[in-house]
């Protein structure tokens, strides 16, 4: 197990996703790990040893469980899966959370974790509740590293597992906002929490008993195409190889980084002969005044409509889907944004 002392989250065994241009997105700083990641060779696949303990409980599994049927892996094995991010940002009432659920038509509904490290909501509560509504499509909650130890981690995994959810996204989490009086907790990275999920999945909790398991969710992980492509070919192979079954990219805003999602491809299958299954996430609308919230993200934008980037991403070979991120202020205007570009996905992409 490697630690840098020099990397503010802490982190074990490489970066996270907040080193966008090689620089800390907590101080502005070089990334510890960046230089040092693209130095290491790949072989034996896993660039260091890993976590401790979750090497000795991977000596406990005795196979893996069933993962959980759905639309949405259906629609993934077919290129046409559509997903949609839940609008935390606009609930802000019972009747709010209604009327949102009563208009959702997609595969699968994204519960994302805190965006930017402000509070909302607790995305395992939360796609709970959608579960118990009754809700057509799926339910995948956002799982993240931030302020969780390995136990509290643990825990919502078999949360996720016993309620059925039909996937799991696992990410490291966001640097809480300046103005939170928090101070963050990073114990793993997303590789290692990807191995604890897939160990969790296989019935077997930390400290080391067994649990009896039916199913499990599928395990999804973060892709993002605004890193050096070397790098992020790096990154996401220690999550193959953790576990991960699909990537979700962060929010593509611009023809250039539909271009790179290519470009990281096909540095998988020529380093691993894998073809990974990828889901772009697609922002709408892409109005002017969105671009500094965009920017403080590390999401580069460019001049294209949100038609263009979906007819581009159309054009990758590799893609297995659409997971839309609608920005409003009001329910009302989510499910308006919501009703406007289902069409366009489902005539463009679907």
């Amino acid at each position: 197990m490697i630690k840098v002392y020099s990397c503010p989250k802490d982190l074990l065994n490489g970066p996270c996703g907040g080193a966008l241009g090689d620089s800390c997105e907590v101080d502005g700083r070089r990334c510890p790990w960046t230089s040092l990641l693209e130095r290491l060779p790949l072989e034996p696949w896993m660039l260091f040893d890993e976590h401790p303990l979750l090497a000795r409980l991977e000596g406990l599994v005795e196979s893996d469980s069933r993962p959980k049927d759905s639309a949405f892996w259906r629609n993934i094995s077919k290129g046409r899966a559509f997903s949609v991010e839940f609008p935390i940002r606009v609930v802000r009432s019972s009747g709010d959370f209604l009327e949102v659920v009563n208009g959702l038509d997609a595969d699968l509904v994204t519960v994302p974790d805190n965006p930017l490290g402000y509070p909302h909501f607790d995305p395992i509560a939360l796609a709970t509740k959608l579960k118990d509504t009754g809700l057509k499509a799926g339910v995948m909650p956002h799982v993240t590293a931030k302020d969780r130890n390995l136990s509290a981690l643990a825990s919502e995994l078999r949360t996720a597992q016993l309620f059925g959810f039909e996937a799991v996204l696992l990410t490291t989490g966001d640097w809480p906002g300046l103005s939170m009086p928090s101070r963050p907790v990073f114990e793993l990275d997303a590789p290692n929490l990807i191995r604890l999920a897939r160990l969790v999945f296989a019935g077997v909790m930390p400290p080391g008993y067994r649990v009896s398991v039916e199913g499990r969710p599928r395990v999804a992980a973060a892709m993002s195409p605004h890193y050096r492509t070397t790098l992020e070919v790096k990154r996401l192979i220690r999550k193959l190889v953790a576990g991960a079954e699909v990537f979700f990219t962060q929010v593509v805003a611009r023809r250039d980084s539909v271009a790179a999602i290519r470009e990281i491809l096909g540095g998988i299958r020529e380093k691993t002969k894998v073809d990974v299954p990828v889901v772009v996430s697609l922002l709408y609308p892409l109005r002017d005044e969105l671009r500094p919230f965009l920017e403080r993200m590390g999401i580069p934008v460019g001049g294209e409509s949100f038609e263009e980037l979906l007819e581009e991403v159309k054009s990758l070979d590799d893609v297995s889907g659409v997971n839309l991120i609608l920005l409003a202020d009001t329910a009302g205007e989510w499910l308006s944004l919501w009703n406007e570009t289902r069409k366009l996905v489902r005539e463009v992409f679907v």
